[in-house]
């Protein structure tokens, strides 16, 4: 028969086994811990393999460089280096334009907006051209399922575009941009409104210069840009414009969109992962003359690299996928776009 001294030893033993199985185990733990972490620091598992769900893609298409110079390069960046980039990235889808059988009679309603309310003349199945002649005269040509569209006029020989010191407040220019969007219902909900730049222009000859202040401008620019899409900036074919581009002036006391090239796409959710080329790769490119030059001003025919820096490229005519790109960025407003994902994964 127990009694209550023996009762108490028996739990007592027990307990010091029961620690005793806690601290082996504990111990077999941190050993275990410690090896896979020994084993990562000598011989670390490699990351599984980008998903490549595309397939094969289809090339960049880059449009002519902006100097047929053939320059040579030195690396002038802060570290003195080229960065180390990560060995893959996103590649999404784009979004398709679908059909609508509505689709004139929606286009039709969203041009009268802005003040095109004579019927559309089809040059197209999908593009259809307005006019309007007052007070300037003016011609729209849209694409009546993306809503993509160019605007022109006749504001460069117009009497009513002559003088300058007439565009007042920036700002109103700038929200006179987003509002003709915005009346149409097109402004795009993947635009980084902050990210929106102005260029002022005076008019001489019936031409557009560059203008050093707004009290000396007759018309300013405006340039919509997408935001960054996993943590990577968008750029475009010039890298200080963007494909949506929209001018103001003001025509009798009024703030107008005088002309315009405004190109939009959809980027899709649906993405899939591809390996991209190191920066000592696209640098090799870029050396080799088989990058696509997107600006430079200067007369030197040796570039200081100054910045080497992922991105994705929007391209001005319709793309399949947003693809990224290595930009290089350099003395005298030198930008220069190499295709990032390996050439393996490109169709030829």
């Amino acid at each position: 028969m127990l009694t209550l001294n023996k009762t108490a030893l028996e739990i007592k033993g027990l307990s010091k086994l029961l620690g005793i199985f806690v601290g082996v185990s504990v111990a077999i733990f941190l050993l275990i811990e410690l090896g896979l972490f020994i084993k990562e620091k000598i011989s670390p598992t490699p990351p599984p393999a980008p998903t490549v769900a595309f397939g094969k893609l289809s090339p960049v298409n880059f449009p002519p460089s902006a100097t047929g110079k053939k320059l040579t390069y030195s690396l002038d960046t802060v570290t003195g280096s080229l960065p180390t980039f990560q060995d893959r990235e996103r590649v999404y889808k784009m979004e398709t334009v679908k059909p609508d059988l509505l689709a004139l009679d929606k286009t039709q309603a969203k041009v009268a907006k802005v003040g095109f309310t004579s019927n559309g003349i089809a040059l197209s199945e999908d593009t259809y051209q307005w006019t309007d002649q007052s007070p300037l005269s003016k011609q729209l040509i849209m694409n009546i399922f993306s809503y993509n569209f160019t605007l022109s006029s006749s504001f460069l020989s117009s009497p009513l575009s002559d003088s300058p010191n007439n565009l007042g407040n920036q700002n109103d220019a700038l929200n006179t941009a987003q509002a003709f969007l915005l009346n149409m219902s097109i402004l795009p909900n993947d635009l980084d409104l902050i990210k929106t730049k102005s260029f002022l222009f005076s008019m001489k000859d019936n031409t557009l210069i560059p203008a050093t202040s707004i009290s000396n401008a007759n018309v300013l620019r405006v340039d919509f840009f997408q935001a960054d899409r996993n943590r990577l900036p968008i750029y475009y074919p010039k890298t200080a414009t963007s494909t949506m581009t929209l001018f103001v002036e003001n025509i009798q006391n009024q703030l107008q969109i005088v002309n315009g090239h405004f190109f939009h796409q959809n980027i899709s959710t649906k993405f899939s992962t591809y390996p991209l080329k190191t920066a000592s790769q696209a640098f090799s490119e870029l050396k080799n003359q088989k990058a696509y030059i997107a600006s430079y001003s200067g007369n030197n025919d040796n570039v200081s690299i100054k910045n080497v820096f992922l991105a994705y490229l929007m391209e001005d005519s319709p793309q399949d996928y947003l693809m990224p790109i290595i930009i290089f960025e350099g003395s005298n407003g030198f930008f220069a776009y190499v295709s990032a994902v390996t050439d393996g994964w490109i169709n030829k």
